[in-house]
């Protein structure tokens, strides 16, 4: 099987394990996908990848191996609010409010209508 079909294939396979709430057979196949990520595979694509795969490690309270997603997806597109703000909450979840909040303020200056950029700012600085 050609080994980009396979890259898509276990992104869009992960992708329906977690809207089944599979979350460990998710994150199996974003691993799967992304190991396959030396090949000459779509960089948006990819992007995509790292972020399910994030999304599957915060469910799974995996939050410092979300950061290192984000931080590898927010690498290849620096410009990416979504991928800032979810960065923000993961280090929320730790407690990191310092990180939390650097996170959050990128997101919003990146996309100042991020309601919800705009509400975490706001209870950040309050703590």
């Amino acid at each position: 099987m050609n080994r980009l079909f396979q890259f898509n294939e276990f992104v869009e396979l992960g992708n329906i394990f977690m809207e089944c709430e599979a979350y460990l057979i998710a994150l199996e196949h974003f691993n799967k996908a992304i190991s396959l990520s030396y090949l000459p595979v779509n960089k948006h694509r990819l992007i995509e990848a790292y972020d399910l795969r994030a999304k599957a490690k915060t469910y799974l309270g995996m939050y410092v191996e979300s950061i290192i997603d984000y931080s590898k997806a927010i690498e290849l597109d620096p410009k990416d609010s979504y991928l800032y703000f979810f960065r923000g909450m993961s280090y929320e979840y730790l407690k990191l409010n310092e990180q939390a909040l650097k996170n959050m303020k990128i997101s919003l200056k990146l996309d100042p209508c991020n309601q919800l950029a705009v509400d975490m700012v706001n209870y950040l600085e309050g703590q």
